[in-house]
């Protein structure tokens, strides 16, 4: 039986997560614990939603015109297994690109590589990974990245020419979605936005 991923939030379309048009997704679960972390709704391995891989592999395909996935969280590599699974099978039927954005370091996870097969196959499948823990006072407004401890690593080609687009002295850009009964601010939001947020939202802020 395929394996279940464990999510805190989806969004189908945003041009605030990456290059051109992206399914946002954020999973449940983190063992870092930064502070001003930007979801802490989904720092408990308790809570989110169990998502069947195939249920999940068909909502994305039925989105038109989107370039890829972001993944985010939560901690995706806590989930390895599960998110390469479901790269696999999006993969299988549509030429998708894949950044994800983890707390651990590039190359803390490539040493674990070594043994544990789902981080090996989740790494393989990343185009543009965004890694290390956010670190509030290193918010530095660049894009991309949430603090400048952070780095922004091309894994492939895919991205690489984009780049630029987002060097620092670049504008951010941060979107607000309507759910039903939420609202979710999308992007990497300022210190002052984010702390509005907080004070005159309901929701959380999601990267």
């Amino acid at each position: 039986m395929p394996p279940a991923l464990h999510l805190y939030a989806t969004v189908p379309r945003s041009r605030a997560l990456g290059p051109r048009s992206r399914y946002g997704l954020w999973v449940q679960g983190c063992p870092f614990r930064c502070s001003g972390c930007m979801t802490p709704g989904a720092l408990p391995f308790t809570g989110g939603t169990a998502v069947d891989l195939d249920a999940l592999t068909a909502e994305v395909l039925a989105v038109p015109d989107i370039e890829g996935l972001t993944v985010s969280g939560g901690e995706p590599f806590a989930q390895a297994s599960a998110l390469a699974a479901l790269l696999m099978r999006l993969r299988a039927r549509r030429d998708l690109g894949l950044i994800v954005y983890t707390g651990f370091r590039h190359g803390a996870l490539r040493r674990r590589a070594r043994t544990t097969m789902g981080i090996a196959a989740l790494l393989a499948a990343t185009d543009l990974l965004i890694d290390g823990p956010y670190q509030a006072l290193r918010n530095d407004g660049a894009p991309l990245r949430g603090s400048a401890n952070q780095r922004v690593i091309t894994l492939t080609d895919r991205y690489r020419n984009q780049l630029q687009e987002y060097a620092p002295g670049q504008p951010r850009a941060v979107e607000v979605h309507v759910g039903i009964g939420e609202r979710l601010l999308v992007g990497i939001p300022s210190d002052r936005q984010l702390s509005w947020w907080q004070v005159h939202k309901t929701g959380a802020a999601r990267r």
